[in-house]
């Protein structure tokens, strides 16, 4: 969950997906739309489906124990390099290096390391050194999300102020360089409700959010929509500006299906679908 997820976002689902897959054997044997359900509003839904094969193979290849050593972690779907390593260093004490975007910062300013590959390799350096790589690694992580920020870092305050070659420089906040480069977007939302109450929603497939259901986009419903109004909605490095019109039966398309307001919850999908529904005054 705290891939791409900052801490007071993941809080308000932590414990609830535990309370409902309190063990690897009850993941594993639930099915895609009930995981999937269950992380709605956590975004980036892919974590999830992987969530659930892992837990499958680790039942089936593993006897049901998740492995501590690095090769067969990162063999696992969903686990790469960084969730290895966290892994094995914070619940096996592993001397396994990781790095994520608090760490690389710390590393940047540090020892003035701006390419991934230098920065694992001093990442490793360093954890063969600590006294617990448990304790290493979260230390590093609390430093990077509390004392050295992308903005505004408390640099007097850090225990590795005397190091840091940028903070010598006056140079923090100008270290690491950033390149990440944000779309805008501007994307219709369709809602289309029955006598009942229902809404017209379509699974999606091939797309940030496979497996899902969303509301309808096409055009086929715009000469019988009626603007709501609009939200602005950020999906990675995407800025989205969501229309939000209501509009009467219409054509429909194959992989449309009526879904009841009061079964919404059970269903994967989106946390913009529930804005775009609030707006209208639906649930």
């Amino acid at each position: 969950m705290l891939q791409q997820t900052q801490m007071p976002v993941v809080l308000r689902f932590y414990s609830r997906f535990l309370d409902r897959f309190p063990t690897v054997a009850e993941l594993a044997a639930a099915s895609l739309d009930e995981v999937t359900a269950a992380w709605s509003g956590l975004g980036y839904y892919r974590r999830a489906r992987m969530l659930r094969d892992a837990a499958i193979e680790v039942r089936e290849r593993f006897g049901g124990a998740l492995p501590s050593d690095l090769k067969s972690l990162m063999s696992l779907p969903g686990i790469g390099r960084y969730t290895a390593g966290a892994i094995a260093s914070i619940a096996y004490d592993r001397r396994a290096p990781i790095v994520d975007g608090n760490i690389a910062r710390i590393l940047a300013r540090l020892f003035g390391v701006q390419s991934m590959h230098k920065t694992w390799e001093r990442a490793g350096e360093l954890v063969q050194a600590a006294r617990s790589p448990r304790v290493f690694n979260q230390a590093l992580m609390e430093i990077g999300a509390l004392i050295c920020r992308p903005g505004n870092p408390l640099c007097k305050q850090c225990p590795l102020r005397s190091e840091y070659r940028a903070f010598a420089r006056g140079r923090t906040e100008l270290v690491p360089r950033k390149h990440v480069r944000t779309r805008e977007l501007q994307i219709p939302l369709y809602i289309v409700t029955d006598r009942r109450g229902r809404i017209l929603m379509q699974r999606e497939s091939g797309t940030l959010f496979d497996g899902m259901f969303v509301l309808p986009r096409g055009s086929r419903f715009a000469p019988r929509a009626s603007l709501v109004g609009s939200f602005r909605h950020t999906i990675t490095n995407r800025r989205i500006t969501f229309r939000v019109f209501t509009a009467s039966r219409g054509p429909r398309a194959a992989d449309h299906v009526w879904i009841s307001a009061r079964n919404l919850a059970s269903i994967p999908h989106p946390s913009y679908v529930r804005k775009a529904l609030h707006l209208a005054g639906i649930g």
